[in-house]
């Protein structure tokens, strides 16, 4: 089948990602494609992907996770804090603004980071360095977001294309 042939089909947020929690549920994992800019610079819209699955232990300050912060609506964004049974979440690429939720809405975890088609663990020690330093830096956070968006963006290739 060419690429050309390929169908795609787009679904709403609120129910593609209510069959992934579904899936993750029944101790599936799920790759999923990263969409918007909310976990930049590390995760970029339409180019990297992550790989979510149960979560194996109690969440963590700096995890970054799949949550659902409304009924429908989700976000993988990082916890920056944790108070009783309130987490709160911040996307890498968000100045401003946070997000919420009750403990028992955290719907998965990350098990791998696929950035440029190389895999990184969240375990790994780049990683971890990135997960530490990134979000304690709110001032360099923002300069260097700002220099991010005003780079020239790299074509991606498709090393999957068919040549005829």
């Amino acid at each position: 089948m060419t690429p050309s042939a390929v169908n795609t089909i787009e679904l709403p947020n609120d129910i593609f990602l209510g069959e992934v929690k579904r899936l993750i549920a029944e101790g599936k994992d799920a790759t999923l494609r990263v969409r918007g800019y909310s976990m930049r610079p590390f995760l970029e819209d339409r180019r990297d992907k992550i790989v979510l699955t149960r979560l194996a232990r109690t969440p963590q300050v700096g995890d970054a996770v799949l949550a659902e912060i409304a009924p429908g609506k989700y976000v993988y964004h990082r916890i920056i804090r944790i108070e009783n049974e309130t987490i709160t979440l911040k996307g890498d690429g968000n100045v401003r603004g946070t997000e919420q939720c009750h403990i028992n809405h955290i719907v998965a975890a990350t098990k791998l980071l696929i950035r440029k088609d190389k895999p990184y663990s969240p375990d790994g020690k780049a990683w971890r360095c990135y997960s530490a330093l990134w979000p304690r830096w709110p001032l360099a956070r923002r300069v260097l977001l700002a220099i991010h968006r005003r780079l020239p963006k790299t074509k991606t290739t498709n090393k999957n294309k068919i040549k005829q």
